[in-house]
């Protein structure tokens, strides 16, 4: 478990964490410790529990001893906007910078976590900075730290630490420029107060090529000229004014005194190189590492260490949607019946009112078609009255249709006589010229569902001298419903056929 003496500042870019270990010393800080964990296929910001588990291994493989930490992030991670406030804006700044938000990001509002830098400057005015970061990039950081068993105590912009870390002049307009590897960030303080932080677009090799990154003269006219833009919006620019500018390097890449002096030179304010923040011992950390590669993580927790809040503070957000207030469970209940209540009844008379209109316009057509309903009534009686003339079908058609169905088409075998009962029992004779088609017929009648009580009577040969086969059998006809049919039917005979 490490100890909670000193504190730790990481800052986080897209491909490493620099850590340095800053403990009290006569006022100030001392880096005690500093140390790199350079990202891999493995190690990434989006496996933070893995991260966190390396990055707990190096600190103590390092000798760190601390677990508050202070983690700041690359400008490019977020979006900053500098606001105006209206007069007499007041202590209402966070209702008026929410509304501002709920304007300007009402799609995106759940998926960004927003904070705000306010500051006043020595020359009386208010600079307000409002910055908004992905949620899921600082849930990372913090399941990061949580498995380095690391307390964050806040997550900032590294670019701004650096900015409020150096001997500003408040009599003066100060760019701050951030060089490292992967990217180039600018910050504006204006007469002591933040005003300004942004990514500019100047691709900067990072690790095994960043030996000579600005060999390029063409990436160094690039960056002159982003800042040459810049510059020209600032007060002052023009020709014989007097306001003091000034542009304040921060450097990891390796940027050499005579580079620094051809930005000068181009961008026609002085500049110079930052060594280390404000208040850090110069002994620096036990192993010191080139450049001032570790100036950001050492600026945050020296700034931490002192007690000094960060301008920006994304993981204890000042513009965090307000959370409902607390009731009672008996007093939520009775609301929602009310409401329940509020919502049926008005249900109800809106379906009583759409249910008498339309009452009103049925009975309104009703009236109208009024004789025309008389005149289909007495068409309908009449043919009601005369069906019974033209709709009645003996029940035995349908028997001797099934019977019909159950002799071949090929005439092996004909019938002589038919007999059917008021019960539709049947009885019937023919002739067939072999056994064979009489017994083909006699299955026929046995598989068919409509008839019952299928049995043959005789089968014998028709006479002396005749090859032909007489035959009788009887079934019973069924109603498609399986009972008996009795309506309707009468005794019949047909002739042979």
């Amino acid at each position: 478990m490490l100890g909670k003496r000193g504190m730790l500042g990481l800052a986080v870019t897209n491909r490493s964490i620099t850590a340095v270990e800053v403990v009290p010393i006569n006022g100030g800080g001392r880096a005690s410790r500093s140390a790199e964990l350079v990202f891999t296929d493995d190690l990434r910001l989006a496996e933070p529990v893995a991260l966190g588990k390396a990055l707990k291994q190096l600190l103590r493989r390092e000798g760190f001893s601390v677990s508050r930490c202070m983690i700041g992030i690359e400008a490019g991670w977020l979006t900053a906007r500098d606001k105006t406030l209206p007069p007499g804006a007041g202590e209402s700044v966070t209702e008026i910078l929410s509304l501002m938000i709920e304007q300007e990001f009402a799609g995106d509002r759940k998926d960004l976590v927003f904070d705000y830098s306010l500051e006043t400057g020595a020359d009386g005015k208010p600079a307000v900075l409002l910055v908004a970061a992905q949620q899921q990039a600082i849930d990372q950081l913090t399941a990061m730290a949580a498995a380095a068993s690391l307390s964050a105590h806040g997550i900032t912009v590294s670019t701004i630490a650096l900015a409020g870390s150096a001997d500003g002049a408040a009599d003066r307009y100060q760019l701050v420029l951030h060089l490292f590897g992967g990217g180039a960030e600018l910050a504006l303080r204006a007469h002591g107060a933040l005003g300004m932080v942004r990514r500019l677009p100047v691709p900067i090799p990072a690790g095994a090529e960043a030996e000579q990154p600005w060999a390029d003269g063409h990436r160094l006219q690039e960056l002159i000229n982003h800042l040459r833009r810049v510059v020209a919006l600032l007060p002052g620019a023009e020709p014989g004014s007097e306001l003091a500018r000034e542009l304040l390097i921060w450097d990891e890449t390796g940027l050499d005194p005579r580079t620094c002096d051809t930005l000068s030179e181009q961008l026609s304010l002085p500049a110079r190189l930052c060594k280390r923040p404000e208040g850090l011992a110069p002994d620096g950390a036990s192993r010191p590492a080139p450049g001032a590669q570790f100036s950001a993580a050492a600026a945050m927790a020296l700034a931490a260490l002192r007690g000094r809040p960060p301008a920006v503070d994304l993981l204890h957000s000042r513009l965090a949607p307000r959370k409902g207030l607390a009731i009672g469970k008996k007093v939520a209940w009775a609301a929602a019946v009310v409401a329940a209540f509020v919502v049926a009844a008005t249900v109800l008379v809106l379906d009583w009112r759409r249910d008498s209109i339309e009452g009103t316009a049925l009975q309104a057509k009703l009236d109208v078609m009024a004789d025309d309903l008389a005149e289909a009534n007495d068409v309908i009686a009449k043919v009601a009255f005369a069906r019974p003339w033209y709709d009645r079908r003996p029940s035995y058609l349908d028997c001797m249709r099934e019977l019909t169905l159950a002799f071949p088409q090929e005439g092996l075998v004909w019938t002589t006589s038919l007999a059917i009962q008021e019960d539709m029992r049947v009885v019937v004779s023919g002739k067939a010229v072999n056994e064979s088609a009489v017994l083909d017929v006699l299955d026929r009648l046995k598989a068919n569902p409509k008839l019952a009580e299928v049995k043959p009577l005789y089968l014998r040969q028709a006479g002396r001298g005749i090859s032909e086969i007489a035959f009788a059998m009887s079934f019973t006809f069924m109603q498609s419903d399986g009972t008996w049919s009795s309506r309707n039917a009468k005794k019949s005979s047909s002739p042979r056929r």
